[in-house]
């Protein structure tokens, strides 16, 4: 059995709403503890890992540990559908073919939709990542670099060394630098082993950072010509993390 209840059905519709992007079906793993997932994209380029905590839900009942797949589309229309101060209520049907989505508080909308076989699927391990650059920082401080960046070009060269972020795109049209230093307050924490800059696709960071809904402030972490691991997260209610690979060029 599963059935849970959310007061703030925002935190699972930006979330489904920026997975989406990347990941047109997921396979949900229930547990006592949580609503998680983890995936890559089609083409390998980014791996997705969410969670969302027992402690984001009002009510939360899981007897046992189970899986379900899910049209993450489709579900988004659903979420679509609710408002801020609507409950959100999920839970399976009796035979576990459908997922069952009551919203509303006075006058109840009642959803279904069919659930997917789905594996799990071969998604490359990231846990063994070791990176030369960590960094905490406003997640605002991406978003307006991204944004920069794009002007220009269709992807963008992170830099860290001592003290300082760069953001630096460059193309035929012209070039673009954004320079954060560790004494600004949007840079709030900055760990260097050696100076380390890498190239990343516009194209996903773009689609990442809508998780910039979900906290304002962003875990960065790179290495020279690496992935990229990037996190946003409420620790007690929900985290949501990507691993980028890097565009490696001559």
């Amino acid at each position: 059995m599963f059935k849970a209840k959310l007061s703030d059905p925002s935190l699972l519709k930006n979330s489904v709403d920026t997975i989406s992007e990347l990941i047109h079906e997921g396979l949900f793993k229930i547990s006592s503890e949580s609503l998680h997932m983890r995936a890559a994209d089609r083409a390998t380029v980014a791996v997705v890992d969410f969670e969302l905590k027992k402690g984001a839900f009002e009510e939360f009942e899981c007897d046992e540990e189970t899986e379900i797949g899910v049209n993450l589309e489709r579900l988004l229309d659903i979420l679509k559908r609710a408002k801020k101060d609507d409950d959100l209520t999920m839970e399976l049907s009796d035979d576990e073919s459908r997922l069952k989505l009551s919203i509303g508080d006075g006058t109840k909308r009642d959803f279904e939709m069919p659930l997917l076989s789905l594996s799990g699927g071969q998604v490359p391990e990231t846990k063994q990542l070791e990176f030369t650059s960590e960094i905490e920082l406003k997640s605002d401080v991406l978003t307006k670099g991204i944004a920069d960046a794009e002007i220009v070009a269709d992807s963008v060269l992170f830099k860290a060394e001592d003290g300082r972020l760069s953001l630096i795109a460059e193309s035929d049209s012209g070039s673009v630098e954004a320079k954060t230093e560790q004494d600004s307050e949007e840079l709030m924490e900055m760990e260097v082993v050696e100076d380390t800059k890498s190239r990343y696709p516009l194209e996903y960071l773009k689609k990442m950072l809508k998780a910039s809904k979900i906290s304002d402030v962003a875990s960065l972490k790179f290495g020279n010509d690496y992935p990229m691991e990037l996190t946003f997260e409420e620790p007690e209610r929900i985290k949501i993390s990507f691993v980028l690979a890097p565009r490696v060029e001559d």
